[in-house]
């Protein structure tokens, strides 16, 4: 599968606008009330509760049966490494799960609860991420 940027983008988007359906809905928000962030520290933010979220889309866990985890690209800490959000949310295989950063931190970082480590992403970049086995990954979070 050749990587795409501009693809992985656009998907990326999509799920945070059904993430953000999704905490409208079950926490009885009002629409203006979720904020879409353009900032590399958080997607979403629930204005009323200060709660911000970083939101994944991970096209590949349902074939491979590993959900990606980023942390570093180009050298530098990303995503997991360099996040402000207070929580993550996952989409994967048609499901959404929601994690305490800080769980998925120490999980990866500290206790080293990955199945393997790997380099992927576009040419040069050197983008490294921890693959998680699907099944442990979701017992570390909650469904939403």
């Amino acid at each position: 599968m050749h990587y795409n940027f501009n693809k992985d983008l656009q998907d990326g988007q999509a799920a945070e606008r059904e993430v953000a359906q999704r905490l409208i809905a079950r926490l009885n928000l009002a629409e203006d009330d979720i904020e879409h962030s353009s900032s590399k520290g958080y997607d979403l933010k629930i204005i009323s509760k200060g709660w911000t979220f970083e939101v994944k889309n991970d096209l590949m866990a349902e074939r491979t049966g590993n959900v990606a985890v980023e942390f570093e690209s180009r050298g530098k800490p990303t995503a997991l490494s360099a996040t402000t959000a207070e929580f993550w949310v996952y989409k994967f295989a048609g499901s959404f799960f929601a994690f305490k950063t800080e769980t998925l931190k120490r999980k990866l970082f500290e206790e080293k609860q990955f199945f393997r480590e790997v380099v992927g992403g576009d040419a040069g970049s050197n983008t490294k991420m921890f693959l998680v086995k699907v099944s442990d990954f979701k017992s570390w979070g909650k469904e939403i």
